[in-house]
């Protein structure tokens, strides 16, 4: 069902012959990926369908003037109190990846400040009506989100317009102690910073190429930790089919970007590529050819695996760091997690117990063609 909606989202593949089950089926999938979007205008959908993706596309462009407001209020209050700052995500990927509007799903303004700015910017915020929400942060690379207090609650509708627009202040955009990959070259991108014109709003963002970077880390680091958003990759497939030929631009993303940093990207490019079909453009098809053998190895047996309920990402996650300590840390914390992620404690103790041992044989699979390839390589020469 996954690889059929990912044909259809891509646009390449004609609408399938389903069941009435397997159309609800398919649509219950497409609306928790945020892809149902993409498949508005598909020539053959079932009437009732096209009527439910009508439905849920007014509700997303009632949601999207309500953020476009929240934005610029939160962006007049920063720049009154002289916060230096950009929005990642959202509008700006909209403009630099060309994916439209009217598919887009957003449900948070995410904003990057200067550390040492950030907590006078939750001030600000929390001045204008906002507060904390939730218990704790729910990334390495924000603080906890700033909500406006209201008697909302969660009715089943991933589209609802009236559902609060969180406000996720960042500091950092990319989290080396959590990970442990540690690219050069992201330290630069604020330093290329510039407005760019998103509905006749000029709007703070990094530059293109750094969107596109930054769009690229941020899909790989969802997959790596278990929190796979198919909406981000097929953003980036999107992107390359529109400038696969575009020698300029991959000109200056070889020049701007560090080889670790191109490497990484070319990870998240590689998602995109196995999952819609999209082109690759050969600046990056020779970046995928330099890595290393445990990359490629992963991704011809487990590249489908981060759709699934499994941790099978974690060998993808060890291939990409070079130092032993910090492999061995990334697989304690993602195979034996110790921190109450949520209420549901014991149910989370089960799934990762159970988890355990089909990830370990996969492992060994992994690293069973690792060796053997290695020792062909050898035999080879």
């Amino acid at each position: 069902m996954l690889r059929t909606l990912f044909e259809m989202a891509a646009g390449g593949a004609p609408v399938p012959t389903l069941t009435l089950a397997e159309w609800r089926d398919l649509l219950a999938l497409a609306d928790r990926t945020q892809l149902t979007l993409y498949l508005r205008g598909r020539l053959g959908l079932p009437p009732w369908l096209v009527r439910e993706i009508e439905s849920r596309h007014a509700k997303n462009t009632e949601r999207r003037r309500r953020l476009r407001a929240a934005y610029l209020e939160t962006a007049e209050a920063l720049t009154s109190a002289g916060i230096q700052f950009l929005l990642l995500k959202g509008f700006t990927h909209e403009a630099s990846l060309r994916v439209s509007n009217s598919a887009r799903v957003q449900y948070d303004l995410d904003i990057l400040t200067p550390p040492r700015h950030v907590t006078r910017a939750r001030a600000v915020l929390e001045r204008i009506g906002y507060a904390p929400h939730g218990e704790q942060s729910l990334s390495e690379e924000h603080s906890r989100p700033l909500v406006r207090p209201s008697n909302w609650s969660w009715r089943e509708d991933y589209y609802d317009p009236e559902m609060p627009i969180p406000v996720e202040l960042h500091g950092s955009v990319w989290s080396a102690e959590n990970d442990r990959i540690r690219p050069a070259g992201m330290e630069e991108f604020w330093s290329r910073r510039c407005l760019i014109e998103v509905d006749s709003q000029r709007i703070p963002a990094f530059a293109e190429v750094d969107r596109l970077a930054f769009a690229a880390l941020h899909a790989l680091r969802h997959i790596l930790r278990n929190d796979t958003r198919p909406a981000h990759v097929l953003e980036l497939a999107r992107f390359l089919d529109a400038f696969a030929n575009d020698a300029c631009l991959w000109d200056q993303w070889h020049v701007l970007h560090p080889p670790e940093l191109r490497a990484l990207q070319s990870v998240a490019f590689r998602f995109a590529y196995k999952w819609f079909g999209c082109a690759l453009p050969d600046t990056v098809a020779v970046e995928w050819a330099r890595q290393p053998q445990p990359v490629i190895a992963w991704f011809r047996d487990f590249a489908w695996s981060p759709l699934g309920t499994n941790k099978d990402a974690v060998w993808l996650h060890l291939a990409l760091i070079a130092n032993r300590a910090d492999r061995l840390g990334v697989f304690w914390k993602r195979m034996v997690p110790l921190r109450r992620p949520h209420e549901n404690f014991l149910g989370r103790l089960r799934y990762h117990t159970g988890a355990l041992a089909p990830v370990l044989a996969n492992g060994v699979r992994w690293w069973w063609r690792c060796t053997a390839a290695s020792t062909a390589s050898e035999i080879s020469d």
